[in-house]
């Protein structure tokens, strides 16, 4: 006998297998848990000098990630003398940004020599 709700009057219980009783109550729990998927803050780093089609293939990424729920934090790393090149910096974030369908949710943080933005799916 297993006991199903103890706070009705009065308690119910139900003639079962006690071992397979448990066992399927840990596997809709496992289960639950494999649904609940939060969102989780993933990061995708660039170059100021980053090819066009490595380009592509992190802004797939970054759809997949954001399809998923997730959020995404957008850095893009200034090596020595690019600091001088930041509007290329601006033009490759704004390129992310349209190609993604994305919005950041704070304007682009600087923080040393890198600069990100959080990322999450558009409306």
């Amino acid at each position: 006998m297993a006991l199903i709700n103890d706070k009705v009057s009065p308690p119910v219980v139900k003639m079962m297998d006690y071992g397979k009783y448990i066992y399927n109550q840990t596997k809709m729990q496992n289960k639950q848990k494999a649904k609940a998927h939060g969102s989780e803050l993933k990061e995708v780093r660039f170059g100021i000098k980053i090819d066009t089609h490595d380009l592509e293939v992190k802004i797939n990424k970054i759809k997949q990630f954001l399809d998923k729920g997730d959020k995404v934090k957008v850095t893009i790393q200034l090596r020595g003398r690019e600091m001088m090149f930041r509007d290329r910096m601006a033009d490759l974030m704004e390129k992310i940004k349209t190609e993604t369908g994305g919005v950041f949710d704070k304007p682009v943080e600087k923080m040393g020599n890198r600069f990100f933005a959080t990322m999450s799916k558009g409306k």
